[in-house]
């Protein structure tokens, strides 16, 4: 027997209340995504309310699909910087993000990449970990980790990351797989533009 009107209503709020309270930063612009389509869905479908609880449920069961996709591999991206109104300030105009949450003056969350992007505000000269000695400097450094931005056009992109503060420090590189820009940021974080071309890393793996 199919399920009522009542029943579907009822599982889509419960699955609702454990969607919103899902601690990985990672899922908020699915939920906001899903959130704009039962709107959708509660105005185009509202004279058929059991309609509309359906395709809640379907567009919920896709989310919950994501989040234990994610939950696999949840990366959350942190950078230090000096300056949180600048560093927030470069990063949405050299590359496109967005600001979502703000933690008082402490750190910035930014959404539209793969992962989000958290700047967290630690002034020059304090340490960098309790266990080593070494001090934050935001002078040019190197890094065994950086990040690689992948974009649709890196002349454009450069061009854009420029524009905003960033220093291109080679020329673009071209190699089997794509083209490559190395950059970096105003607080001495070096990061890559790249643009695949062909069937990117495919290209060189064995």
């Amino acid at each position: 027997m199919p399920a009522s009107r009542e029943e579907l209503e009822a599982t889509v709020a419960r699955i609702q209340a454990r969607a919103a309270g899902e601690p990985d930063p990672s899922l908020q612009e699915l939920w906001t995504i899903y959130q704009e389509l039962a709107a959708r869905f509660d105005r185009d479908l509202g004279a058929a309310s059991r309609d509309a609880a359906l395709a809640k449920s379907a567009a919920l069961m896709v989310l919950q699909a994501a989040a234990r996709e994610r939950a696999k591999a949840s990366v959350l991206i942190n950078i230090d910087v000096a300056d949180l109104a600048a560093a927030a300030r470069f990063y949405c105009e050299a590359l496109g993000l967005v600001v979502g949450r703000r933690f008082d003056d402490s750190g910035v969350e930014l959404l539209g990449a793969t992962a989000p992007l958290y700047l967290l505000a630690n002034p020059p000269g304090t340490a960098a970990a309790p266990t080593i000695s070494q001090r934050r400097d935001y002078s040019r450094h190197w890094t065994p980790v950086h990040l690689d931005f992948v974009v649709p056009d890196i002349e454009r992109a450069v061009e854009r990351a420029q524009l905003a503060g960033a220093t291109r420090e080679v020329d673009i590189a071209t190699h089997a797989w794509g083209r490559i820009a190395l950059m970096a940021d105003p607080f001495g974080h070096g990061f890559c533009l790249i643009e695949f071309r062909g069937r990117g890393y495919d290209e060189i793996a064995s």
